[in-house]
């Protein structure tokens, strides 16, 4: 008895099932969010270093997200702009994106009378990140 193989359909079918694993490992990839949470404490007001606040004169005006290392902690300070509202850290994240370190940070506005023009957290971080995104929420 001769056994006959088609050549032509074993080559398709091993590209088929090399698409189709190769499928089931990077498709989910694209898909899962692979930022790791952050932890982080705020920072009251009469315990934020002098240090960080000689340097928000410069940032008060602005909306914007910074990270400060001082004395081998790291610091995200976040400034509401010319809001008039108040705002709440809900959020750090950070991720790897084309081997760079990006933080997204996210904030709330939130109602306030009386409402600071910056809030600042210590991380748990060793090392600044390279990006700092801010995504704001009402």
């Amino acid at each position: 008895m001769e056994i006959k193989f088609n050549i032509k359909g074993v080559i398709y079918g091993v590209i088929l099932t090399l698409f189709i694993v190769l499928g089931f490992v990077f498709i989910p990839k694209l898909f899962l969010n692979t930022s790791k949470p952050v932890d982080f404490t705020m920072v009251q007001r009469e315990s934020i270093p002098d240090k960080i606040l000689d340097i928000m004169d410069k940032y008060e005006d602005e909306e914007r997200a910074l990270a400060v290392r001082l004395d081998d902690k790291i610091y995200i300070i976040v400034t509401r702009g010319e809001e008039n509202k108040g705002i709440d850290i809900d959020k750090i994240t950070i991720d790897n994106v084309d081997e760079k370190t990006v933080m997204t940070v996210n904030i709330t506005y939130k109602k306030k009378e009386e409402s600071n023009p910056f809030i600042v957290a210590e991380t748990n971080l060793t090392s600044l990140p390279d990006k700092i995104q801010l995504n704001t929420a009402k």
